[in-house]
């Protein structure tokens, strides 16, 4: 008798699952697997995915990903490139090029592989990675 009051109850204040309500949309079949392919880009079921889009939610975009990965490859480039501007201040300085415009032109690299990390902390707490 217990149970069957405390269903009642539940159902009568909405508690638990049954207080979701469903909102059935009408979509086509490309429409739906576009929903879809975008729920798995933002990891998200698709139900909580429209819930969350008509909620105001927005959703990282996949140009700010593919953004990020770019800077992120690029300031390992500096770092590379500044290593060998480093290695070659110790083996052969002066050789070619003034060891001045060796050392101004690595402290530019250094100065530019900050500012990409800046940006890229910056994408970082944008995107929500």
């Amino acid at each position: 008798m217990s149970g069957e009051n405390d269903t009642k109850k539940r159902r009568e204040k909405h508690i638990g699952p049954r207080s979701k309500k469903p909102i059935w949309v009408s979509v086509t079949e490309d429409e739906r697997k576009a929903i879809q392919d975008t729920a798995r880009q933002v990891r998200l079921p698709v139900s909580a995915l429209l819930r969350k889009l008509a909620l105001g939610y927005e959703p990282p975009s996949m140009i700010d990903l593919d953004t990020l990965s770019t800077l992120t490859r690029l300031r390992g480039d500096f770092g590379r490139l500044g290593g060998l501007l480093k290695l070659w201040l110790v083996d052969a300085p002066g050789q070619a090029v003034l060891e001045s415009e060796v050392r101004a032109a690595l402290d530019t690299i250094l100065a530019k592989q900050g500012e990409l990390s800046n940006l890229i902390v910056a994408m970082e707490k944008a995107t929500g990675n």
